[in-house]
């Protein structure tokens, strides 16, 4: 029954790269559910809540591009069994995790494996299926990975209601075991290539991105005009554009220019990047379920699955419109349901209806694959063969990049949005207006700390606190929310510029 013979061996690396990339793919919306438990749980702070989140799409921006040039370089197989080490690894420290640098560090570990996992494991299963069978075994590996992308909130929600939500990471743990004996068992050897890799880029790159993130993430922290914030953010821009003028002298670059020069393929590649950077708004919103809306996580997490399953059928109608009407159409519908989507949950902020709620969340959800499909396929028909993998590469690179961007601005202009009107209020109130704002905290997650000063104030003023403290966080994610509306009009209007009706035609193998 389970005999590896040469016929069914494709299918058998199908199964192993399908396992491990699902693992990731239910990673990427498994854990905001249950970030309100780990802020009451492990006393973290709102900033060290979304570096657990950032520290891991960081990382995979960094060396996702890496990771593809040394699986050319050293062999894609044992690039991946390396990557599904360092998964496993961070997996094991995440559910492990008692203090916040240790989670973050943990992610940190997890995401490097991650970027090490994604490129290799299509380059496998390219290389191993007939060039007939290849659109139909890359159909199958994308869908099994989105079903766990729709099912990553549930899943969190469920573990942490009524387990712990250290399963959540856990859970990778059998699953990495058994994609490692599946890739040593049926996928082929195959020595790589020693290709040239610039390590000049790689590392301009790479502190360029770390410093922009990390200046922009720290901002409430150490202010937005602070010599600091304003010096690292300075410092990384600057090495991106040393980046753009070294790689225009490297014969090999890091980041191929020379591929933006086709229109089509900047509008996609720019659709893709602005899609993915408002889309982080959703890992808020997760939260937002249950601290101000007072939902269980499992109930927070059956919203999101609901939002998310749009992906299953909405991803195969934007490849059919993209074949019928070109990319320009599907693209825009996209954006479209989403900026409804946004508006109407900007007019249902405090609704607690869950059929108000649906009606908002399920249209951003159906938009969101009609925008991605469409964009990649463009992308990658748009360069020659030879420079399909570089392309895929740099798409992925700036796909994370997009989302580590929003997630460190969208949670800096929360976190300043809401501490401020916080801190306003609390001054507005004769027995408040001495209290310093920061002993409250997670007061909406219901931390300990938190919970412990409120008592401490007379009746009227625990009643006020927890009033402004709820009014505060509405403004926060009423302005987060206002961003990403704004973030999605920009990119419909990038879409209808700069990508064409209808596309050449997809170039020859």
């Amino acid at each position: 029954m389970f005999k590896l013979t040469e016929q069914n061996r494709k299918w058998w690396v199908l199964i192993a790269m399908t396992s491990c990339i699902s693992m990731i793919f239910i990673d990427i919306t498994v854990l905001p559910v249950t970030l309100p438990t780990l802020e009451r749980t492990l006393h973290m702070t709102p900033i060290g809540l979304q570096w657990i989140i950032n520290a891991y799409t960081l990382a995979l921006t960094v060396f996702v591009m890496a990771a593809g040039r040394f699986g050319d370089r050293y062999g894609h197989r044992r690039i991946f069994c390396w990557g599904l080490l360092l998964f496993s690894i961070g997996s094991t420290l995440c559910g492990a995790s008692y203090s916040e640098w240790w989670f973050i560090s943990s992610r940190t570990i997890q995401g490097i494996g991650a970027a090490m996992l994604v490129p290799t494991s299509s380059a496998l299963l390219f290389n191993c299926f007939p060039a007939h069978q290849r659109g139909r075994a890359l159909g199958l590996y994308v869908s099994i990975g989105s079903v766990f992308l729709s099912l990553g909130p549930v899943v969190g929600g469920l573990f942490t209601q009524y387990l712990s939500w250290r399963y959540v990471f856990w859970i990778n743990i059998p699953i990495a075991i058994i994609g490692l004996i599946l890739t040593l068992w049926v996928v082929p050897k195959r020595e790589g290539h020693r290709c040239p890799f610039d390590l000049l880029g790689f590392l301009t790159s790479s502190l360029g991105i770390t410093s922009i993130v990390i200046g922009i993430m720290e901002a409430k922290e150490w202010g937005w005009l602070s010599p600091l914030t304003i010096g690292l953010v300075g410092f990384g821009i600057v090495l991106i554009f040393l980046l753009l003028l070294i790689d225009r002298q490297v014969h090999d670059p890091y980041i191929d220019l020379s591929l933006f020069k086709d229109r089509n393929f900047t509008g996609a590649i720019s659709t893709v990047f602005i899609t993915q950077f408002f889309l982080m708004v959703t890992v808020f919103w997760a939260v937002y379920f249950q601290t101000v809306l007072e939902f269980s996580p499992a109930k927070a997490g059956l919203i999101s699955l609901i939002s998310n399953l749009p992906v299953i059928f909405a991803a195969p109608l934007g490849g059919h419109l993209l074949d019928r009407h070109g990319p320009r159409l599907p693209i825009s519908i996209g954006f479209t349901l989403i900026i409804f989507g946004l508006f109407w949950f900007l007019h249902n902020l405090d609704s607690r209806n869950v059929g108000i709620i649906l009606t908002a969340v399920v249209p951003f959800g159906c938009g969101v694959p009609l925008i991605f499909t469409p964009s990649f396929t463009t992308a990658l028909g748009e360069v020659a063969p030879q420079k399909r993998g570089l392309a895929s590469g740099t798409a992925t690179m700036l796909r994370q990049l997009g989302a580590t961007l929003g997630l460190a601005i969208m949670g800096s202009l929360f976190l300043t949005i809401e501490n401020g009107q916080f801190s306003q209020d609390l001054q507005r109130h004769t027995s408040t207006a001495t209290i310093n704002p920061n002993q409250f905290q997670g007061l909406l997650a219901k931390t300990p700390q938190a919970i412990a000063a409120l008592q401490k104030l007379p009746t009227q003023a625990q009643g006020y606190v927890n009033q402004i403290a709820i009014s505060s966080n509405l403004k926060g994610y009423w302005a987060i929310t206002t961003f990403a509306l704004v973030s999605a009009m920009i990119g419909l209007c990038v879409a209808l510029w700069l990508i064409k009706k209808k596309t050449r035609p997809d170039i020859e193998m």
